[in-house]
């Protein structure tokens, strides 16, 4: 992908939340150095988005069990800052989504308890038909809906 839709570091730290999901960190969530298994920020970033789009009408069950859409994950990635421990209270925001054509990328951000960015990641997603795997023309509406408030750029394909 190009410069257009990626994000700088200083926006995943720096824009604010556009969706946040408050939350604790879990024991299970913990690894053996009593600090959060580095992958489970993924499952915490995901977690927002799932319901983020759930709000706004774009079940992301639905559409999976139904065969409406398909949004496979193209890229991730993610720096992290700060040691979070089981039971810390974290808010796992949405800092925007920027759109080009079908492929959607979205930044995340967790934070310590008013202490700072603990992580901050992004998610590049592919619209595509479920059935055949293959890019759809343009983006199901109902999640275009959903997202619409979240959006901080949009170039057609």
């Amino acid at each position: 992908m190009g410069p257009a839709i990626d994000f700088s570091l200083d926006e995943l730290v720096g824009l604010p939340a556009r969706y946040s999901l408050a939350m604790k960190v879990r024991f299970q969530d913990i690894d053996a150095a009593g600090i959060v298994f580095y992958p489970r920020f993924f499952e915490y970033f995901h977690d927002a988005y799932a319901l983020c789009l759930e709000e706004g009408g774009a079940s992301l069950a639905r559409g999976i069990r139904e065969g409406e859409w398909a949004a496979p994950l193209r890229r991730v990635t993610a720096d992290y800052f700060k040691p979070l421990r089981f039971g810390d209270p974290i808010e796992v925001a949405i800092v925007g989504v920027k759109v080009h054509g079908t492929d959607v990328n979205v930044g995340y951000r967790a934070t310590l308890d008013g202490q700072g960015a603990a992580a901050v990641g992004t998610a590049l997603h592919a619209f595509v038909d479920p059935k055949s795997m293959r890019r759809v023309p343009s983006l199901p509406e109902v999640v275009k809906m959903a997202l619409a408030p979240l959006v901080l750029t949009e170039i057609p394909r």
